[in-house]
C-alpha cells in the first residue's frame, strides 16, 4: 500500500525538510538587549542575569509555542506528500441498483450465512459507499412486480436507507418491468412533431451504470433494448450446488371425475447434483394424516400420491391441507405448501326451452344429476318476477337458454343455444347453410373428449365475441361456437340450434350431434365448469401477489377475510356479486368468511409452486437483449486520498498558535 505519492523532488525535498530544523534552532539564538537605565534593578535582576551572558547561544526552555510551530510544519509537511491508499471508485456519474426481493432470495447459501436479499444490500450499499461526491443514483426492487424505491439522487446515506428498507418477497422473479423502468430515463423515447412531420426526442438521454443484484433466476428478455444502460450482474448465493428439495405442485382430485377416488398429487423438485432423502409429512386440519419417506433424484422430480378417502364421509366442513418437508435446506419457502378439500356442494342449473327433449334426456343421466340441480321452465318465465328475484340474486349457476334470450344479462354462466345475448358486445351473422365443421378445440377444458368434426349441421351463424373471447369450433366461414367472459361470468354462445320450428310449427332437426358419443360428454363438461359442478371440489387459489375472483355460496353483502397470519379485512361485493381478494402477498390459507354467526363459507390456498425459484443455483450468467451478462465486479482502480485531513489539521493548530501567543500564556 503506497501511502505517499508526492510531487516533489530534488532539492525541493531538502528545503522542506530543513523547515522544522530551523524552527527548533530559532529558540536556541538568544536576543541581544537595549541597555536602559532605571532608579533599581531589584525588579531587573532576570534581565541582568542575560546581560551577563555574552555568547549567542541559550538553553533551551520549554515552550508550547515552539512545539505547536513544529506540528504545524510537520503537518504541512505530510499534506505536500499527499498521503493515501490504494482503492476502488465505480465508473460514470448516474447509477441504478436493481435489488431482486423475490422468494429464491431467502436461499440463506451466502458465505455470511444470512439471505441471499441480507448479503445483496449489504453489497448494493459498499456500492454505493464508492460513489464520488456530486454521483446520483436511484434504486428499484423487483420481484414479479418492481417498485422504484428511491428516484435519482446524491444523497448517499437516503439512498442506503432505502436499500436497508427492502423486505423479502414469496414472489416469482421477472425482472422486464423493473428494466423498463431503469430504462426510462436513460433512453427517452421519440415522438412525432407535426408542424415539421420529423421525429424529436421527448428528452435528453441520461447514460448510466445499471447494478443488478439477484441470483439470476430470472426470466430471459432476450428482446430488451439496453440503449444507454450498460448492465453489470452482480451474482448473489454460492456457486456450490445447493441442498434444496421444494414442493412444486399440490392437487386433490374430485370423486366424481376419478372414480369415487378422493387423493392428493404432490410433486417434488430437487436442485442439488446429490440424490436426497426427505421426510414429507400430510397434516388435514393440523393433524398428521399421513408421513411418507420420498427419495429424489439429484437434478430431478418425483411424485407422490396420498389416499384421501378416509375423508369423505361427514365431510360438512372445508378441510385444510398442508403439506410439509421435514427436513431443513437453504430454500424453506418450498418446504410447505396447502390445498382444501370443500364440501359436496351441488350446483344450481337452470334450462330456458320451449321444449327440446334431447336436452331433457341428456340432464337426466345419474352423472349430472349427482352434481347439479336442474331446473327447466318455458321460455314464457323469461322477464318473470321471479326470474329477475333468482337471476339477480345469485340463485343460479348456470342459466341455459334454448332458442331464447333475456333483456338483460342474469347474474351467473350462461349458454345461449341457437341465440344471441343481449347488448352489442356478441354479434351473430344472418343464418347460412350448409355448415361444414372444420376444427374444434380440442385443448380447451368444455371441448374434452368432445371431438366434432364428424357432427353435421344444416344451419348456422358465424359468431364474433367480445375482445378476448375464444372460438372453441370453427366452420368454413368462422366460429360458430365461442367462450368470452363479462366480468366474474363467463357466456358460451353456440351459433346453431338443435332443432328449430317450421312455417307449419312441426319440429325440424337442425344437427345429428344429439346422436354422437359427444354431446353428452359436452353437457357434462358444461355442468362441471360453467355450472360449478364439481361434487368435493378443491379450492382454486392462486400465486403470492395474485388477484382471487371468487364467488361465495350464498349473494352476501360483505364477506371477512382472514389470512395466513391471522389478520382479518373486510370485502365488499362487485356489481356481478363476486369478490376480488387482492391482498394475496404470503402463501399459506385465506379462509373467507361469512357474516352471519362468522361461519367460514370458503377457504382458498396461495402457493408459489415455482420450479425455477425452487431451483436456487445461481446463475453465473444472464442475458438481457442481445448481451450476455458475465457475473463480475466490474471497477476501476484509483486513490483514497487524506491530506485534506492533515491541511484541515494544520489550520487548527495554526488558530491554536496564534491564541496562545497573543494571551500570553503558557509561555
Amino acid at each position: 500500500m503506497n501511502w505517499f505519492d508526492s510531487a516533489l523532488a530534488g532539492p525541493q525535498w531538502l528545503l522542506l525538510g530543513l523547515v522544522p530544523v530551523a524552527i527548533f534552532l530559532l529558540y536556541f539564538l538568544k536576543l541581544r538587549r537595549t541597555p536602559v537605565e532605571v532608579p533599581s534593578t531589584f525588579l531587573w535582576t532576570k534581565a541582568l542575569e542575560d546581560l551577563h551572558v555574552n555568547s549567542l547561544w541559550q538553553r533551551l526552555r520549554r515552550n508550547l509555542l515552539m512545539f505547536l510551530q513544529l506540528l504545524l510544519a510537520l503537518l504541512l509537511l505530510i499534506s505536500c506528500l499527499r498521503p493515501g491508499c490504494q482503492g476502488t471508485q465505480l465508473q460514470g456519474t448516474r447509477f441504478v441498483f436493481l435489488v431482486d426481493q423475490s422468494a429464491s432470495m431467502s436461499a440463506t447459501d451466502t458465505t455470511s450465512g444470512q439471505s441471499r436479499l441480507d448479503f445483496a444490500k449489504d453489497e448494493a450499499i459498499k456500492t454505493i459507499d464508492r460513489m464520488k461526491k456530486g454521483d446520483s443514483a436511484m434504486v428499484i426492487a423487483f420481484s414479479d412486480v418492481s417498485r422504484t424505491i428511491q428516484s435519482y439522487t446524491t444523497n448517499g446515506s437516503l439512498l442506503k436507507n432505502k436499500i436497508r428498507s427492502i423486505r423479502q418477497t414469496q414472489r416469482s422473479s421477472d425482472i422486464i418491468e423493473a428494466l423498463n423502468a431503469a430504462s426510462g430515463l436513460a433512453n427517452p423515447g421519440r415522438t412525432s412533431d407535426r408542424a415539421s412531420g420529423r421525429d424529436v426526442q421527448v428528452a435528453e438521454s441520461k447514460p448510466a451504470t445499471m447494478f443488478i443484484f439477484s441470483d439470476g433466476a430470472v426470466k430471459e428478455v432476450p428482446e430488451f433494448f439496453l440503449g444507454n444502460l450498460t448492465p453489470e450482474y452482480r451474482p448473489i448465493g454460492s456457486f456450490e450446488p445447493p441442498n434444496n428439495v421444494g414442493i412444486i405442485a399440490l392437487s386433490v382430485s374430485d370423486p366424481i371425475e376419478n372414480d369415487s377416488q378422493l387423493q392428493c398429487y404432490a410433486r417434488l423438485f430437487n436442485s442439488d447434483d446429490q440424490d436426497h432423502s426427505v421426510k414429507v409429512t400430510l397434516n388435514v386440519e393440523g393433524d398428521i394424516f399421513d408421513a411418507q419417506s420420498v427419495d429424489v433424484p439429484r437434478n430431478g422430480a418425483v411424485g407422490l400420491v396420498f389416499d384421501l378417502n378416509s375423508l369423505l364421509s361427514g365431510l360438512d366442513q372445508p378441510r385444510r391441507i398442508h403439506l410439509v418437508i421435514e427436513d431443513d435446506d437453504v430454500y424453506m419457502q418450498d418446504n410447505e405448501a396447502w390445498s382444501v378439500i370443500n364440501p359436496p356442494r351441488e350446483s344450481n342449473v337452470l334450462i330456458i326451452s320451449a321444449g327440446n327433449e334431447y336436452l331433457d334426456l341428456v340432464t337426466e343421466t345419474s352423472r349430472i344429476t349427482e352434481v347439479a340441480n336442474v331446473f327447466r321452465e318455458d321460455v314464457g318465465f323469461v322477464g318473470s318476477e321471479k326470474y329477475e328475484e333468482q337471476t339477480t340474486l345469485g340463485f343460479y349457476d348456470l342459466v341455459i337458454f334454448d332458442g331464447c334470450a333475456p333483456d338483460k344479462m342474469p347474474l351467473c354462466n350462461t349458454v345461449f343455444w341457437g341465440s344471441a345475448p343481449p347488448g352489442e358486445d356478441w354479434k351473430v351473422a344472418k343464418v347460412t347453410e350448409p355448415t361444414s365443421i372444420i376444427d374444434t378445440n380440442a385443448s380447451h377444458p368444455l371441448m374434452l373428449a368432445s371431438q366434432m368434426t364428424n357432427v353435421n349441421v344444416l344451419k348456422s351463424s358465424v359468431i364474433e365475441g367480445p375482445k378476448g373471447s375464444v372460438s372453441l369450433v370453427d366452420a368454413s366461414d368462422g366460429s360458430i361456437m365461442r367462450l368470452g367472459t363479462r366480468g366474474g361470468f363467463q357466456d358460451l354462445v353456440i351459433g346453431f340450434a338443435m332443432q328449430t320450428i317450421t312455417e307449419d310449427d312441426e319440429v325440424a332437426i337442425n344437427t345429428d350431434w344429439m346422436t354422437k358419443l359427444s354431446f353428452p360428454i359436452f353437457i357434462q363438461n358444461t355442468m362441471m365448469i360453467l355450472g360449478n359442478g364439481k361434487n368435493y371440489q378443491a379450492s382454486v387459489g392462486g400465486q403470492p401477489g395474485e388477484l382471487l375472483k371468487f364467488r361465495t355460496s350464498l349473494p352476501f353483502d360483505t364477506v371477512n377475510v382472514i389470512g395466513p397470519e391471522g389478520r382479518k379485512t373486510k370485502l365488499l361485493p362487485r356489481p356481478d356479486k363476486t369478490f376480488v381478494l387482492n391482498d394475496t402477498s404470503r402463501s399459506g390459507l385465506y379462509a373467507i368468511q361469512a357474516p352471519v354467526q362468522d361461519s367460514v363459507d370458503i377457504v382458498l390456498p396461495v402457493n408459489l409452486f415455482d420450479r425455477n425459484e425452487s431451483n436456487v443455483v445461481v446463475r453465473d450468467k444472464m442475458t438481457l437483449g442481445y448481451k450476455e451478462l458475465a457475473g463480475e465486479i466490474a471497477s476501476e482502480p484509483t486513490r483514497q486520498q487524506y491530506w485534506m485531513w492533515f491541511l484541515l489539521l494544520a489550520l487548527v493548530i495554526l488558530v491554536l498558535e496564534w491564541y496562545i501567543f497573543n494571551k500570553r500564556i503558557l509561555l
